[in-house]
C-alpha cells in the first residue's frame, strides 16, 4: 500500500460532509437571522466560483468538487459525470437525471436564494438603523 493511501477513504467522507454542509447551509441558512450575513457571503462566494473562476476553470467550477473528484480518482472511482449535486440527486432518487436540467435548476435556485438572502440582509440592516 502506498504511503497515505489509507487517507483517501477518510478524505472522501470529509468531502461528502463538506458538500452536504455547504448545500444545506445555502438552502436554509437565510432562515436564521444571526446567520444571514454568513449565508449571503457563502452564496456570493459560490456564485463567484461558478461564474468568475468559471471563466478560467469552466462554468460551475467548485473547488470542493475539484478536490473531491481528485480523491475519488485516487480511490479508483473515476471522474463523475456532472456536478456533486447531480450525483447526489441521482443517488437519492435512484434515477438517471439530465445533467443540464439539474444544473439549470441549481443555478436558478441559488440565484433565488441569493435574492432572498440579499433582501433579508438589507431589511435587517435597515431595521437596525431605526
Amino acid at each position: 500500500m502506498k504511503k497515505f493511501e489509507w487517507l483517501y477513504p477518510l478524505l472522501n467522507g470529509v468531502f461528502h460532509l463538506a458538500h452536504i454542509a455547504v448545500i444545506t447551509f445555502v438552502m436554509i441558512g437565510w432562515m436564521f437571522a444571526p446567520l444571514r450575513l454568513a449565508h449571503l457571503a457563502l452564496v456570493l462566494l459560490t456564485l463567484g466560483s461558478w461564474f468568475i473562476l468559471g471563466l478560467w476553470l469552466g462554468t460551475g467550477y467548485c473547488p470542493i468538487s475539484d478536490w473531491h473528484w481528485k480523491i475519488k480518482k485516487r480511490l479508483g472511482d473515476g471522474m463523475p459525470n456532472g456536478t456533486y449535486i447531480h450525483q447526489l440527486l441521482q443517488h437519492i432518487s435512484g434515477q438517471e437525471l439530465n445533467v443540464a436540467t439539474v444544473d439549470k435548476g441549481v443555478v436558478i435556485g441559488t440565484l433565488l436564494l441569493a435574492a432572498v438572502s440579499l433582501g433579508l440582509n438589507l431589511n435587517d440592516w435597515l431595521s437596525a438603523g431605526r
